[in-house]
């Protein structure tokens, strides 16, 4: 390790911060391995991790008082269908690639499901707070629902909310660049999870679609980026997802492209 930096001196530095402190320590380990060998001291090595993070974590989230917004939702929830999904409207606008996703929730989950159908489980990978956007997924009373993250502190409302709600799931913070899940599944979201997956290794996108057992998978990628701008994006994207569908292996039987405002959606059926 350059300079003789101990990679458990990166963990703690990363750890005492308020911003990265609720990220899984796989996560943060492997950042840190691949910046320490780079730094110049223990001081640059915690700075070159917290800007990885902030790439693929930081710049989506606040810190918001995932507490309070539980508390807000279940008040909510009381007080009738409506007062529910507003109050999940208001949490997910906490995290800005479901802030972005609000303007089409109902379109996004009625189109999905026309060709995917109601799935009976339900993968959400790197799911950050959309499965708060459930009321909107007309999913079944005996639905299951898994969720992914790195970070164990937005997963504490997601179980929250689920428990909240008398949904059956499972709630795991995981590193999916290394362990890919792999669900035996009807529908597996990946929403606007590639282009964070390039950003660590450009292999990793291929690997956790590969690792799936879904029966379909929705990937979708942002047509604008956080600040606003969207030249071009679409296009670069479209042919991004084609590089992955054409180094799949095993057969796909069909592809459906949605474009809707701000996300290009692809749902993909897996061959028999």
């Amino acid at each position: 390790m350059s300079a003789g930096i101990s990679v458990e001196d990166v963990l703690a530095r990363v750890a005492a911060s308020r911003r990265y402190r609720w990220v899984t320590e796989e996560v943060t380990r492997r950042l840190a391995l691949e910046e320490i060998p780079h730094a110049r001291n223990v001081a640059d090595a915690e700075k070159r991790t917290k800007r990885r993070l902030h790439q693929i974590f930081g710049a989506y989230t606040g810190q918001a008082d995932y507490t309070r917004l539980l508390l807000g939702i279940a008040e909510g929830r009381e007080q009738g269908d409506d007062a529910l999904r507003a109050a999940c409207r208001a949490a997910m606008a906490q995290h800005a690639s479901t802030r972005e996703r609000l303007p089409i929730l109902d379109e996004l989950y009625a189109r999905v499901l026309e060709v995917t159908g109601v799935p009976a489980t339900l993968v959400d990978v790197a799911c950050g707070l959309n499965p708060l956007a459930l009321p909107w997924m007309g999913l079944g009373q005996d639905a299951r629902y898994v969720a992914y993250d790195i970070d164990s502190g937005l997963l504490g409302l997601v179980a929250g909310f689920l428990d909240l709600m008398g949904v059956e799931h499972r709630v795991e913070p995981r590193d999916i660049v290394v362990s890919p899940p792999d669900d035996a599944c009807d529908v597996m979201l990946l929403l606007k999870t590639v282009p964070c997956l390039d950003q660590q290794d450009p292999r990793a996108a291929l690997r956790v679609m590969q690792a799936s057992r879904a029966r379909h998978v929705v990937v979708s990628f942002p047509t604008q980026s956080l600040g606003g701008r969207g030249k071009g994006m679409a296009r670069t994207y479209r042919a991004r997802f084609d590089e992955l569908m054409a180094a799949i292996e095993g057969p796909i039987a069909r592809i459906e492209e949605l474009e809707l405002v701000g996300e290009l959606v692809f749902v993909i059926e897996a061959g028999a």
